[in-house]
């Protein structure tokens, strides 16, 4: 807010109202609406240096075999927790070549099908951390479909990945950080800690404040038992359209006398109900959601993501229901080039090279 001049300008950028919206709804495990404005408006509300923001894409996108591949230089260094990191990864691969395989209906080749699965289910078990999470991971594949399960009744691919990276990230942070660019004006923020519930309702105390002092100041000359109430609007009450906001109570607030502010009060405070939103169940099929080429903006990083879909969902694809045979398919020379374009060098710089 600029007050070098005698109308004061308050600056705001759109992006950050967007970066608001975004932590509101991932807070609110709103995933698959999340990742959706992520894409159409190219912004994330995150501070990440352009290889984290490459290999979230990476998970976030599936393309399970690249980001191992695209993680290799940091398995060099020994404080990096490659178990943990691959266990993470596989585990995620495996759930949703579950969700396929169980979505699929009538398959054509069951054995291909099933390899698949149990190939990765046996890299699994050198990596589960204990006997009993691999068991688990075991009683899946007995299930005729994902969801009966009691942990993966709302499961869906867009929340199960964004959970992934969020393990993920703590593992990678330190040795992929983001640097600070010496001259940037607009340096990267983060929305944070419900920030966007924080404005709403400091914005419904201001309107509700402006309103009891003018009420106010209108029954000054009228004998009343008692003052006015403080009231509060609702957040959908307005029907004015936006227009320059009206500073009339910061006005006064600098022209009354000093010492009014010294005048004795009790403090109190504001308990606040958010009435959480009953989320519906949703019903589709998550297979057609994860073979399904992504929409991709013409910005990093999404321009730097391989073409076409992950090659084990691909492989999988081909061995089950003929129906899904009408998704695209990508192509098999095209969609490695980006992952050249874009890979981690050295062991302890891990300086980018696009």
């Amino acid at each position: 807010m600029s007050v070098g001049s005698s109308v004061p300008r308050l600056h705001l950028r759109e992006d950050d109202v967007v970066r608001l919206v975004l932590e509101f709804i991932c807070s609110r495990q709103f995933h698959i609406s999340q990742l959706s404005l992520e894409r159409e408006t190219g912004v994330i509300n995150g501070i990440y240096s352009d290889d984290v923001l490459f290999l979230r894409q990476l998970i976030l996108d599936g393309q399970w075999d690249d980001v191992t591949e695209f993680i290799q230089p940091l398995e060099a260094i020994a404080t990096f927790d490659a178990h943990t990191f691959h266990y993470l990864i596989l585990r995620q691969k495996y759930i949703e070549l579950l969700c396929i395989k169980s979505e699929a209906g009538l398959i054509a080749n069951v054995d291909a099908a099933v390899e698949e699965v149990v190939k990765v289910l046996s890299d699994l078990e050198k990596l589960c951390p204990s006997r009993e999470v691999y068991n688990h991971l075991c009683l899946l594949l007995t299930l005729p479909k994902l969801i009966d399960h009691a942990d993966y009744h709302d499961w869906n691919p867009s929340s199960a990945r964004v959970r992934c990276f969020q393990d993920i990230y703590p593992l990678v942070e330190k040795f992929l950080p983001y640097e600070k660019p010496a001259k940037d004006r607009h340096a990267l923020q983060e929305a944070t800690n419900d920030r966007l519930i924080h404005l709403l309702i400091k914005g419904l105390l201001y309107e509700s404040c402006v309103e009891f002092c003018q009420r106010r100041a209108l029954s000054g000359s009228v004998k009343e038992r008692s003052p006015p109430q403080l009231r509060f609007g609702s957040l959908l009450s307005s029907s004015k359209k936006f227009h320059d906001s009206d500073l009339s109570l910061l006005s006064w607030l600098q022209s009354i006398p000093a010492q009014t502010f010294a005048h004795p009060f009790e403090q109190r405070t504001l308990d606040v109900d958010v009435e959480r939103l009953d989320k519906p169940s949703l019903e589709t099929s998550w297979t057609e959601h994860m073979l399904v080429t992504p929409i991709k903006p013409k910005l990093f990083p999404y321009s730097a993501m391989p073409f076409g879909r992950p090659r084990s969902v691909d492989l999988m694809s081909r061995s089950l229901n003929p129906s899904l045979d009408g998704l695209p398919f990508g192509s098999g020379t095209m969609w490695r080039s980006s992952l050249a374009s874009f890979h981690l060098t050295g062991k302890k710089s891990m300086t980018t090279s696009v």
